[in-house]
């Protein structure tokens, strides 16, 4: 009797080869799957170290802002006078400014202040004039210099306000004490808000790193 070819050894061979291709198929279907996975975590992997990146980025950008902004500060007021004990107010003080070039004396002061009230320290209208170093008191250089002059009352102290001093020429204007003083406070709260920014950052640096 022929045996078909379509017999049992050709079904065996048949059903063999389909197991084989079908075994295929699933590894290759795992192989794939498995190979999802890792491009997917790459991926995750990839998004993650871009976005710390972005974040070291924003952070260092933010950082440098602050300190360009720390640096104008120095250049506006490198330092102010420094004292262990709080100001009192002096409502009748007023303040001259000048640049240190300007080596004027006590003398250019009393001369610019006799234009505006006469024998004033004659009729004791003014009690004090005092010149103030800045770039020694602060240890800088380029700062202006003060002088400070006393008022014996409010109406002289508003005139001389008022008025300004002219000296060799040139117009100096005239400040209250306390305001002079108010405005070197903002400038130290300032600069120590700066300070603690630049820290903040830093901190939340080194954390991140």
């Amino acid at each position: 009797m022929v045996k078909e070819p379509w017999g049992e050894d050709y079904a065996s061979k048949c059903t063999k080869n389909d197991w084989l291709e079908g075994g295929h198929n699933e590894l290759n279907q795992k192989v794939q799957k498995l190979q999802s996975q890792i491009a997917l975590l790459s991926e995750t992997i990839r998004l993650q170290k871009r976005g710390l990146s972005n974040i070291l980025k924003s952070k260092k950008c933010h950082l440098k802002q602050i300190i360009q902004k720390y640096e104008v500060l120095d250049l506006e007021k490198p330092y102010i006078r420094k004292s262990q004990k709080p100001y009192l107010p002096q409502p009748l003080t007023l303040c001259m400014e000048s640049p240190p070039e300007n080596d004027f004396r006590h003398c250019d002061i009393l001369k610019a202040i006799e234009q505006i009230v006469p024998r004033a320290f004659e009729k004791k209208q003014v009690s004090k004039i005092q010149f103030e170093n800045m770039n020694v008191i602060c240890g800088t250089a380029g700062r202006e210099n003060r002088w400070w002059i006393t008022a014996s009352d409010f109406q002289i102290r508003n005139l001389l306000l008022h008025s300004g001093f002219q000296i060799n020429g040139e117009h100096f204007p005239l400040h209250r004490h306390d305001d002079i003083v108010v405005e070197d406070y903002k400038v130290h709260l300032r600069k120590t808000l700066s300070k603690k920014k630049i820290l903040d950052t830093l901190s939340v640096l080194s954390s991140i790193l």
